[in-house]
């Protein structure tokens, strides 16, 4: 198992990844949201200076909030810093285009920008369309200290939908999802692994990664305790305003919570339409709202979030392994040197 960790893009932070680095963590991913934090590039290029041997990744750029060339060449510029330690997450956008008012991007628009992504970063001619008009179009000067494409950048896709997740079977170098559970992904390999075979591809040559929220519980705490629930609060509220925002065929809500929810989705009707997707965000996986608070409630923090003392998680974890993961990242949120110093020392030195 590979462990990595996920930061929101803050171009200060650079001494967080390279504390994750002499941790052991293996990769950092960086989220990629243009009205919410700093530009996720120049975020990863400081944090590469600062690093020897940490991959560096996306989690994930949004085509269309950049041109594809420009991701492509973004990427690359990055991998001259980093060379042959990057990696270039990819998916449709959540607050990267919701904090727009624009929905996430469609899946057939979105495969035309990775193919064009995927070509030049291969060092080839594509065509491209823009504004009408269709050019040929190539990474030039790669010899001259721009870029480098000599190692390979992989693209890996956030896949969630049945199509998505065929796609990536069958086109993507790896697939990454949030949170699931040992049964969801057991069910996403099987719509990904038959896409790979219908490609002619070998399922096991494309890995699937996930992103967790987490909070390692100290002796004596529960998920009801005003710790966890602090700390996981962003991500409490990114789950409902996930379960507002999204189709529920994609991301299907919990009966146990749906109360909560409804009473969520209440609230957010009732924020100015014209304002809805400015308010909404605000705080989005780095704090809490004032507003948002009375709904940090413990029924809905294990399903935000993976909850468990260090002998918990591990097994979790296992168990996510024997249905096909094979990289484990956690957000940090309100105290990342000590989340990543405790999970360093009681989940990967012990796993």
């Amino acid at each position: 198992m590979e462990f990595g960790v996920t930061f929101t893009s803050r171009i200060g932070d650079y001494d967080l990844v390279a504390l994750a680095e002499s941790l052991g963590f293996d990769q950092a991913w960086f989220f990629d949201s243009q009205m919410i934090y700093s530009d996720v590039y120049a975020t990863m290029a400081v944090a590469a200076r600062e690093t020897r041997r940490i991959r560096l990744a996306t989690g994930v750029a949004v085509p269309t909030t950049r041109m594809a060339p420009v991701i492509a060449h973004s990427i690359a510029s990055v991998a001259q810093l980093a060379p042959g330690r990057v990696e270039l997450g990819v998916g449709n956008g959540n607050t990267a285009r919701l904090t727009m008012g624009l929905k996430p991007v469609p899946l057939g628009r979105m495969k035309r920008e990775i193919r064009i992504i995927q070509s030049l970063l291969r060092g080839e001619e594509v065509m491209h369309d823009c504004e009408g008009e269709q050019h040929l179009i190539k990474l030039l000067h790669r010899d001259q200290g721009f870029i480098n494409l000599e190692q390979p950048i992989p693209l890996t896709l956030s896949a969630f939908g049945e199509k998505t997740l065929a796609y990536c079977g069958a086109e993507c170098d790896a697939h990454l999802t949030w949170n699931p559970t040992p049964e969801s992904l057991a069910a996403n390999r099987r719509i990904l692994d038959a896409g790979a075979r219908k490609a002619g591809r070998d399922p096991a040559k494309i890995p699937s990664k996930a992103i967790f929220p987490l909070a390692l519980l100290r002796p004596g705490e529960t998920a009801a305790s005003p710790r966890v629930l602090h700390s996981l609060g962003p991500f409490i509220t990114n789950l409902l305003h996930v379960l507002c925002e999204w189709d529920d065929a994609l991301l299907p809500g919990d009966d146990s919570i749906a109360p909560l929810v409804q009473r969520y989705r209440d609230y957010v009707n009732g924020l100015p339409p014209e304002r809805r997707h400015l308010i909404l965000h605000e705080g989005h996986l780095v704090y809490t709202r004032p507003d948002e608070r009375d709904y940090l409630v413990p029924e809905i923090a294990p399903i935000a979030g993976m909850i468990g003392d260090p002998d918990q998680v591990i097994e979790n974890i296992r168990a996510l392994e024997a249905a096909g993961l094979t990289h484990f990242a956690f957000q940090v949120t309100d105290d990342p040197i000590g989340q990543m110093r405790a999970f360093a020392e009681t989940v990967i030195n012990r796993y």
